[in-house]
């Protein structure tokens, strides 16, 4: 707290939070913890959740569910009271975390004259087959519809728009990211992957990497063995994966992956610890493979819980290219679990290649299968690999770590906007109000 004259008081606008279980949560949760240890105080922003608890410095907004994504919530622009009750916190700045949350983080900064940094855990062109448009077009355009079949020329045209509408709906989501990102005065990108390719965008605004802690403390507290409560039979190998179940997760690559693990090496079972709205399509998928005693479906486990399927797991293994970090993977790590995964993105700097787990070519199935299988049939490695793993764990997951970097973004930023030439919206009131008298 040192480079300030006083304590912090940060807002943090985000679009989940608890009960909701899920990267962007963890990284909030563990950011307010360190926060608060470094004596700041800390507002949390976040919409109105069904199961919600009360929890002193939390303010809920009027929130909505979205048909696409059944378990997310989705805020409302605040009322005016919520306005003024923001106004009378007087925060220093708005650090804002999700897809939605940063466009009205950056207004309400706006209108109270607030900094707004922003923390980029999101692709939104990962999630363009959320977007209400796009399921209805993709179903329109599919090459099984009756008036597409028995015609090459229908089939081409299809497949044609199908592109299309893919490539366009993901170069105007890109162009969003760019958007947003620049109204902003500094960006927080969880890996180095993922703010190069912001840059790439035509992102102008400061990127700063910060890698976004995580609980080791709970996650390293020894747990007893969750494993025999899911009827998952003694003497296997245990591989773990944990993830929203979504389009964008590439479970069902996963899957694929793992029946050439099962095929080569029969005493090994799948646990998929995560929910949502592929599950049931995916758990369908799973008996087409003939995997249906050899995969479970966990569902949520309470963030408390989930060290124990970590740290009773031999093998973690992720196939998302999705991930601005991979916050999962440093989990595994600090449990003593080593990783193989595909080669992109933020997951690239939570798996040292060789010591702590194995990034394969994101198109490779068989190099996934036998980078998996290399360590589960040598178990001497694989305990080499898990002691790599939780030594670096500790050091590049810690949430002090974390706050730390994030505390020297605030202090750029509450600098850089002293000497901002634009007003806040209730400043540009009050000047026309004062022109107009005098």
């Amino acid at each position: 707290m040192s480079q300030f004259e006083r304590p912090l008081r940060v807002a943090l606008f985000t679009d989940t939070y608890l009960p909701q279980i899920n990267g962007v949560v963890t990284s909030v949760v563990n950011l307010k913890r360190g926060l608060e240890e470094a004596g700041h105080h800390v507002t949390i922003v976040a919409p109105k959740h069904p199961q919600q608890k009360p929890e002193v410095g939390v303010i809920r907004l009027r929130s909505t569910t979205y048909r696409p994504q059944p378990e997310q919530r989705y805020a409302f622009p605040p009322s005016l009271r919520k306005m003024l009750e923001f106004r009378r916190l007087k925060f220093d700045i708005i650090h804002t975390h999700g897809l939605l949350m940063p466009a009205l983080g950056l207004g309400v900064g706006r209108v109270l004259n607030v900094p707004v940094v922003m923390t980029y855990h999101t692709r939104i062109r990962d999630y363009v087959h959320y977007a209400p448009f796009y399921a209805t077009m993709s179903w329109l355009m599919n090459d099984k519809r009756w008036y597409v079949r028995g015609s090459r020329t229908r089939t081409r045209v299809s497949h044609r728009l199908s592109d299309s509408l893919e490539h366009g709906t993901q170069a105007i989501a890109a162009r969003v990211d760019q958007w947003i990102c620049n109204r902003n005065l500094e960006i927080i990108s969880p890996a180095a992957p993922m703010a190069d390719e912001l840059v790439e965008m035509g992102v102008q605004t400061p990127i700063s990497v910060v890698p976004n802690g995580i609980n080791l403390e709970l996650l390293a507290q020894p747990r007893p063995n969750p494993y025999g409560k899911h009827n998952i039979p003694n003497g296997v190998k245990r591989l773990l994966t944990v993830s929203r179940i979504g389009k964008e997760k590439s479970i069902d690559l996963l899957l694929e992956r793992f029946k050439l693990i099962h095929t080569a090496m029969p005493e090994t079972h799948l646990i998929i610890v995560g929910d949502g709205p592929e599950r049931k399509p995916l758990e369908q998928y799973t008996k087409e493979l003939g995997l249906s005693n050899a995969v479970t479906f966990v569902g949520y486990v309470a963030n408390t819980e989930v060290g124990a399927y970590y740290q009773h797991a031999d093998l973690f293994i992720f196939a998302s290219t999705s991930e601005t970090q991979g916050m999962v993977a440093l989990e595994a790590n600090a449990c003593s679990c080593p990783v193989v995964a595909r080669a992109e993105m933020g997951i690239i700097s939570c798996v040292l290649d060789g010591q702590t787990g194995y990034l394969v070519d994101p198109a490779d199935a068989q190099a996934f299968a036998q980078r998996s299988l290399e360590l589960l049939q040598n178990e001497t490695k694989r305990l080499e690999f898990a002691t790599a793993a939780k030594a670096f764990a500790f050091i590049e997951g810690s949430h002090q770590t974390m706050t730390k970097r994030v505390l020297e973004v605030y202090e750029r930023a509450i600098g850089t906007s002293k000497g901002w030439s634009d007003l806040s919206f209730a400043d540009a009131i009050t000047t026309a109000r004062d022109e107009l008298i005098g």
